[in-house]
């Protein structure tokens, strides 16, 4: 029985605790004591998790448990057997809508009807053909009332192919016809002059690093759950899901404040 319900909080996650953050005396400290068993290790995030002296962090993009002295890295997701929650999902999801809150609307690209039932942000890479499949889909999700907030993320880091073309997309008079283009492998380039930089292709990688993004397509919903590509019925199935369960607690929350 046991088995059965770990394995069913655990696979929706494979995409993907409560507690409040570290404070920065906290985070340095555990950075601190990471970077001297590891030097060269990147520390990019510290919470507090429910154990004792057991920090949830990001250490070179990958999520996990690290111990107080730095020596131990514990990667997966922390399960609580009392409340039968996932409490890493739930806190990378708290962590997802805060960071992606700092991202204003003239930073993304965005497609779908005019008066959306749901929006979902997209960290999406030009080169990627799961990205390119989903972006052949926009017609279908926009017809279901799903809009589009496309994020860049170009995998292979700065300075490579794929970086410049999602520069050169962002810099772009149209960026949505020169996202399409993109996706089809055609060469989108910054015209000579122009003066654009890759300043916002810079910062949405470093949020994607923040976030731990194992690949993309990454899909993110209003509430911070994180899914690779969707087909569009299945994607309109699942915010279904997610708009009734967050409606299911707002309701449970207003009864226990009366």
């Amino acid at each position: 029985m046991l088995r059965s319900w770990v394995y069913s909080l655990v696979l929706p996650m494979a995409w993907s605790a409560f507690g409040a953050d570290a404070d920065e005396f906290e985070t340095a400290k555990v950075r601190g004591a990471v970077q001297a068993n590891d030097p060269g290790a990147q520390v990019t995030a510290v919470d507090r998790s429910p154990v004792r002296n057991l920090y949830l962090t990001t250490i070179d993009g990958v999520s996990g448990y690290v111990s107080a002295d730095g020596r131990y890295f514990i990667v997966g997701d922390m399960l609580d057997l009392k409340s039968r929650t996932n409490v890493t999902e739930e806190r990378r999801k708290a962590t997802r809508r805060a960071l992606l809150k700092k991202i204003g609307p003239e930073e993304t690209i965005v497609f779908g009807p005019a008066k959306p039932k749901y929006t979902v942000i997209v960290f999406t890479d030009a080169d990627c053909p799961y990205c390119r499949k989903l972006h052949g889909e926009l017609a279908e999700l926009e017809k279901k009332g799903i809009a589009v907030r496309y994020v860049a993320f170009p995998r292979s880091g700065p300075g490579t192919k794929s970086w410049k073309t999602m520069t050169a997309v962002w810099c772009a008079k149209d960026r949505r016809e020169a996202l399409t283009r993109a996706t089809r492998a055609e060469t989108v380039s910054v015209k000579a002059g122009s003066g654009c930089s890759d300043q916002v292709i810079k910062n949405h990688y470093e949020l994607g690093q923040k976030l731990g993004i194992p690949g993309t397509p990454m899909i993110v919903l209003s509430d911070g759950t994180a899914l690779g590509y969707v087909a569009p019925d299945k994607l309109f199935v699942a915010l279904a899901e997610h708009a009734e369960g967050e409606r299911a607690k707002r309701t449970s929350g207003n009864s226990h404040e009366q």
